[in-house]
C-alpha cells in the first residue's frame, strides 16, 4: 500500500473507549515505516544512479575536453605545416628563380665569350688568309721573275 503525504493528513483513528485504537494506530505507524523505508531506498538509490550519471556526465566531459584539445592542436599543427610547406614552397621558387638567373646570366656570359672569341678566329682566318694571299703572290713575284730570268 502506498501512502502519501496527503493520507497521512487525512487518516482518522477511531476513538476508543481509552483513545484511538491501538491496532489502527500501530498498523498505520508500520505502513508508513514500510513506506518510508522503500522512500529512503529509493532515495539512496536514486543518489547512487545519479552520481554514476554525474561520473558519467563528467568523464563524458572530460572526453569531450580532451577531443576539443586534440581538434584544436590537430587545426593548429595543419595550419602551421600549411604556412611552413607554403613559406618552403615560396623558398624553392625563389631559390630556382635565382638559380635560373644565375644559370642565364653565366650563358650569357658564355655566349659574348664564345662571340669574341668567334670574332677573334675570324679576324685571324682574315689575317692568315691576307698573309697566304701575301705569301702566294710573292710566290707569283718570284716565278715570275724567276721566269723572266729563262728568257
Amino acid at each position: 500500500m502506498k501512502i502519501t503525504p496527503v493520507d497521512v493528513r487525512q487518516v482518522i483513528f477511531r476513538i476508543s473507549f481509552k483513545g484511538y485504537d491501538p491496532r489502527e494506530v500501530h498498523s498505520f505507524l508500520i505502513s508508513v515505516a514500510e513506506e518510508l523505508e522503500t522512500m529512503v531506498k529509493d532515495n539512496a538509490l536514486m543518489k547512487v544512479k545519479t552520481e554514476d550519471q554525474e561520473r558519467v556526465i563528467s568523464e563524458l566531459k572530460r572526453k569531450e575536453s580532451a577531443v576539443t584539445d586534440t581538434l584544436v592542436a590537430a587545426q593548429k599543427a595543419m595550419e602551421e605545416l600549411r604556412l611552413s610547406s607554403q613559406k618552403e614552397g615560396e623558398l624553392v621558387i625563389r631559390e630556382a628563380e635565382s638559380r635560373s638567373e644565375e644559370i642565364t646570366r653565366s650563358a650569357v656570359r658564355q655566349v659574348t665569350q664564345l662571340q669574341g672569341e668567334l670574332v677573334n678566329l675570324r679576324r685571324q682566318r682574315d689575317l692568315f688568309i691576307d698573309k697566304a694571299k701575301a705569301l702566294v703572290q710573292s710566290f707569283d713575284k718570284v716565278l715570275e721573275w724567276g721566269g723572266e730570268k729563262d728568257v
